[in-house]
């Protein structure tokens, strides 16, 4: 309600905002340009409080007073000005000032991808607001990003930013810019053989290393011989040899920048055998080839003896990985594997596999003498 002593509130008032007393309900932070929409609320005045679009002098209109000037400023700036103009009306206004909506403005998107043409953001958007909207994927070389503005030619390597090394290159965009993401360079393709998960030959992208190929082919076979891994390049005589473990953690002395027509050979380990012996139908040796799990292993000796397998008691030794001279022995519950109450392991190069049979008499000494011909297995 409109008041006589107005402007007394309004002396008092400005002395407050002088002192810093804040009266916005919301803060965002950030300032507010011409197009932004704002709510304004203001306490027992339905007729004022509303949505109000910032016009092109960058005010918004309100009933009775006018026009007050908004852009530049927060919103909690905003819920001030708004109050001190309604000091002209009303007597301590109680005003709130939200963000709503950013203006937009548009900016095109072309080259690799998903949606080319016209993209709308908001004021004040970034270079990755607008790929974003426009969709990318591994095909989209986003280390030669260009934003073209009028004759200026602005050249960005956007994964500097997504690898948080350089965050000043996602800039800031303008009307009217035109986002420019070309494809991928690819500079050929390499052959990956072997021990790998999808051999033939791989596509190779500008700059592609031995990780990046590992990635795309899905990486090694669990019988694959890490340690003698090699690049056979044409210009070079001799084979490149691979450091597996330091490349694919990320070592860049070690991740070998590839060239086209390079030829990625994984040998197959040698010795990659498992052993199964005691209650089982064709007890022996069995080279280990794909992951393969206890219960399998048991299945490719023939699966337990009839009336003869303790399956509830099943040995694994395997070589300690403390001491090399020594072994460890687990004993798993095979029928509660099956049945889901207890975990499957693996079996890995050189395990020895013990099915217990039924038999009173049976003894560590006679499980250690039926090993005895294989105990050469523990040998490194």
């Amino acid at each position: 309600m409109i008041r006589p002593l107005a402007i007394i509130y309004s002396i008092i008032l400005s002395a407050a905002l002088l002192l810093g007393i804040s009266v916005a309900a919301l803060c965002d932070g950030s300032n507010l340009v011409v197009g932004d929409v704002v709510s304004v609320i203001v306490d027992g005045e339905q007729d004022l409080s509303k949505a109000y679009q910032i016009n092109g002098e960058g005010c918004i209109e309100v009933s009775m007073v006018g026009q007050i000037k908004l852009t530049g400023l927060n919103t909690s700036e905003a819920a001030a000005a708004v109050t001190k103009a309604l000091l002209e009306i009303l007597v301590n206004p109680q005003v709130s000032v939200q963000f709503l909506e950013r203006a937009k403005m548009n900016v095109y998107v072309v080259g690799q991808v998903t949606k080319r043409g016209l993209v709308d953001i908001g004021v004040g958007d970034r270079v990755i607001q607008a790929l974003a909207q426009a969709g990318y994927d591994d095909n989209s070389d986003l280390s030669h990003v260009q934003v073209r503005r009028g004759e200026e030619v602005i050249q960005l390597d956007l994964t500097k930013y997504l690898d948080g090394q350089d965050l000043s290159v996602n800039v800031e965009l303008l009307s009217g810019d035109t986002v420019v993401v070309p494809h991928v360079n690819m500079e050929g393709t390499v052959m990956a053989l072997g021990q790998v998960a999808k051999a033939g030959p791989i596509p190779l992208k500008r700059g592609g290393t031995f990780r990046d190929i590992m990635g795309l082919i899905g990486n090694v076979t669990i019988d694959a011989d890490t340690d003698n891994i090699i690049v056979k390049r044409e210009s070079v005589p001799e084979p490149i040899a691979v450091d597996y473990s330091a490349a694919m953690a990320g070592d860049p002395t070690a991740d070998i920048k590839l060239m086209p027509g390079d030829t990625i050979f994984v040998p197959q380990m040698e010795g990659a055998f498992f052993t199964v012996l005691g209650g089982v139908n064709r007890p022996g040796q069995y080279p280990l080839k794909d992951k393969l799990m206890l219960s399998e292993a048991i299945g490719a000796a023939g699966g337990g003896t009839l009336n003869v397998a303790d399956l509830r008691k099943v040995l694994v030794m395997r070589g300690s990985g403390r001491d090399p001279k020594q072994t460890d022995t687990t004993t798993f519950n095979l029928k509660n594997i099956i049945d889901g109450s207890e975990p499957e392991p693996a079996v890995k190069r050189g395990d020895v596999i013990y099915v217990t049979e039924r038999k009173p008499s049976l003894t560590w000494l006679q499980i250690m003498q039926n090993a005895l011909p294989f105990i050469w297995l523990f040998r490194r």
